[in-house]
């Protein structure tokens, strides 16, 4: 069996926030709700899956700006999400795009999504 992840929401009239298994706090609020989460989750799962995968290539930084259109009929899922992908100082930028690759592959997160939503990814460089 896999590893179980959970969290608790708690919702009141003065509050909206879940916490996960060590107390740590996350509060919904009008500009980080339900989705804001949900992008975050995959710029994390994404990258963390290109870690997972055996590699040479090195990078000092990356940075996952993450775009989600949701759709105007209910359900109001995501229709079109974007990962614009910038790396710093990246050795191999050939392996570093396959790496990428792979990770969209894999990554449990991009491939939940992707079955509701249309998926893109960009990579920018900088050095």
């Amino acid at each position: 069996m896999g590893q179980m992840r959970t969290i608790t929401a708690h919702f009141d009239n003065s509050r909206r926030y879940f916490e996960n298994a060590i107390g740590k706090e996350f509060d919904f609020t009008q500009s980080t709700g339900p989705y804001e989460y949900l992008l975050g989750a995959l710029s994390g799962c994404f990258y963390l899956t290109m870690l997972s995968i055996k590699h040479s290539v090195r990078w000092s930084s990356v940075d996952i700006a993450v775009e989600g259109t949701k759709r105007d009929s209910i359900p109001t899922m995501l229709e079109k999400t974007v990962l614009k992908i910038t790396a710093t100082a990246v050795t191999d930028k050939a392996e570093f795009e396959s790496l990428a690759t792979k990770a969209a592959e894999e990554c449990s997160i991009f491939n939940t999504i992707k079955a509701v939503s249309e998926m893109e990814w960009t990579i920018e460089y900088k050095d």
